[in-house]
């Protein structure tokens, strides 16, 4: 699980990047929303501050499912828990590639859609993982 949660969390941290460059007013806007604003209109921004919080949640989440974290940090929440969690942000981010994938935007589909991709399979990977077979 280790290794999956890692490449995951690398491969998470443009998604999360971009969304704090958009929040701050980026002239980035061809990566997201279906390319629909070169730059994310003001009243806009503030809609990007709880992405990018469930965003670094679910990064905390992948983390300790994957036993990525330091021990101290991974025993913060009962191990059952964590497993939901990691099931529930893996069926929330397949959701989010499938947004990706669909853009009308051809630089968020190409961009943003392989790190979307490699993110789902890490979160899956890592949440199947968690699973005590035995």
């Amino acid at each position: 699980m280790f290794i999956p949660a890692l490449i995951g969390a690398i491969f998470f941290l443009p998604s999360i990047g971009l969304n704090i460059a958009l929040a701050l007013g980026a002239p980035l806007g061809m990566y997201a929303m279906n390319g629909r604003h070169r730059v994310v209109p003001k009243e806009v921004r503030r809609a990007f501050i709880v992405p990018i919080v469930m965003q670094f949640t679910a990064m905390w989440f992948l983390l300790t499912a994957g036993n990525v974290l330091p021990d101290a940090a991974s025993n913060l929440i009962p191990r059952i828990i964590t497993t939901i969690f990691t099931f529930f942000f893996s069926l929330y981010f397949t959701f989010y590639m499938a947004t990706v994938l669909f853009s009308t935007s051809h630089k968020e589909k190409m961009v943003m859609g392989f790190f979307a991709i490699v993110t789902t399979i890490c979160y899956w990977a890592t949440a199947f993982g968690t699973l005590n077979y035995g």
